[in-house]
């Protein structure tokens, strides 16, 4: 499906789902009180990590080190009542590396900003964008330092009143220093250039 149709979708989603549970308490005192003040997120992410754009990474006529995976991240953050949240992400990406590691482990350290609309409604739409550092290498050993930055949309769902559903789907480039893989003596990321990723995810959050 497009992604404009999947965007698309989740705004209908949105206004077509029932009011959020703090719907009440907005109605009787115009304010909900627990979400005038911040409130902490902390949550665990899951995904599907399906490469598109390798180059840097897998060089023409060598092995490639940067293939479809799975990522496990774990998002802290601060959420205002608005649906605006700033925060931090550690996630890492366990994937195929046809044999140049016994695994290949990306793991990146991100600055989190997270913007949920129609807070009144208990499903809703969500964009989010990361950025930080990234460090590649065989099983969290370290070959490569670079970065990577994110832009994903999708949505979340009120399960009670301290929990949410959350589904993305995001859009990811990473670059890396040059390197070279010591199992096969193949250089990597040399030229420069960016590799990219969609990466589909599901998670739970819990506000403290």
């Amino acid at each position: 499906m497009p992604t404009r149709a999947l965007l698309v979708c989740a705004w209908a989603l949105a206004f077509a789902s029932p009011e959020t549970a703090f719907a009440d308490s907005l109605e009787l005192t115009g304010t909900a009180p627990e979400r005038v003040n911040l409130s902490f997120s902390v949550g665990i992410e899951v995904g599907l990590v399906i490469p598109v754009a390798t180059k840097p990474l897998c060089p023409s006529g060598a092995e490639c080190l940067f293939g479809a995976g799975a990522a496990i991240g774990i998002p802290l953050s601060y959420r205002w009542n608005q649906g605006t949240e700033l925060g931090f992400d550690y996630e890492f990406w366990i994937l195929n590396s046809d044999g140049v590691y016994e695994a290949a482990v990306a793991q990146a350290f991100t600055a989190l900003l997270r913007q949920s609309f129609l807070v009144d409604r208990s499903v809703r739409p969500v964009l989010r964008a990361r950025g930080g550092l990234l460090l590649l290498g065989p099983t969290f050993g370290v070959d490569t330092l670079g970065g990577t930055l994110e832009l994903a949309f999708g949505g979340e769902a009120e399960m009670n009143r301290n929990m949410l559903f959350s589904f993305t789907l995001g859009g990811q480039l990473l670059w890396t220093q040059p390197f070279t893989t010591s199992s096969d003596g193949v250089a990597r990321s040399q030229d420069g250039g960016v590799n990219a990723a969609l990466v589909l995810r599901i998670g739970i959050h819990y506000l403290l």
